[in-house]
């Protein structure tokens, strides 16, 4: 073995001992995903509720928001994308505007027909999770999920790192709702009033 392959062998043998050491390291660091959506407020517009209708409409979407709400809950805010159409509504019993923050939130968006699931799925779903509860309420699929992972650290600093979330579909629009402050019935209680609002 001349010198020439004497260098080679000793820095393949470095490449590898270093590949090996990193890859360990990186291994060996805790596995820890955090979500964090992008900030609504830089891509939408604070719209009226009558807006977000004319918006929805021009679209051809329905949209169903809660006739009855608890715990002086009313809506304070609406934060919209327009294309695609995406929307936040806000709720809140002391005025909080902020969907990052508020007691209660339903962000609705348009999906794929294909994507609505069904009602044995969501239950197939839920058996796999004991935080997990399917149901169908108005003949809409809906999955509760108590205990979810609060991904917004503006939210897990004021109500802890978990919060209630609903999944709901409706005419192939989905409707997740988050509500840190309220239990399941009164969140189901909610979705029961859910009704198509008209501009």
């Amino acid at each position: 073995m001349n010198k020439g392959q004497k260098n080679l062998m000793v820095a393949l043998t470095l490449g590898i001992t270093l590949f090996i050491v990193v890859s360990w390291s990186i291994n060996s660091l805790p596995q820890r995903i955090i979500f964090e959506p992008p900030d609504f407020y830089g891509t939408s517009e604070e719209v009226s509720l009558e807006e977000m209708v004319e918006v929805a409409n021009k679209f051809n979407l329905s949209i169903y928001i809660p006739s009855e709400l608890l715990r002086d809950l009313k809506i304070t805010a609406i934060y919209l994308k327009e294309s695609p159409f995406i929307a936040i509504v806000v709720f809140s019993a002391d005025g909080n505007k902020d969907y990052k923050t508020s007691e209660f939130g339903i962000e609705i968006a348009p999906v794929n027909p294909q994507w609505v699931p069904t009602y044995s799925e969501l239950q197939s779903e839920a058996e796999k999770s004991p935080d997990k509860t399917a149901m169908e309420i108005n003949s809409w699929p809906v999955m509760i999920h108590e205990n979810a992972y609060s991904g917004v650290s503006e939210r897990r600093d004021k109500y802890g790192d978990h919060t209630l979330l609903v999944h709901l579909w409706i005419d192939e629009i989905e409707y997740l709702i988050s509500t840190p402050t309220l239990n399941v019935n009164e969140a189901v209680s909610i979705v029961e009033s859910m009704t198509l609002i008209n501009a």
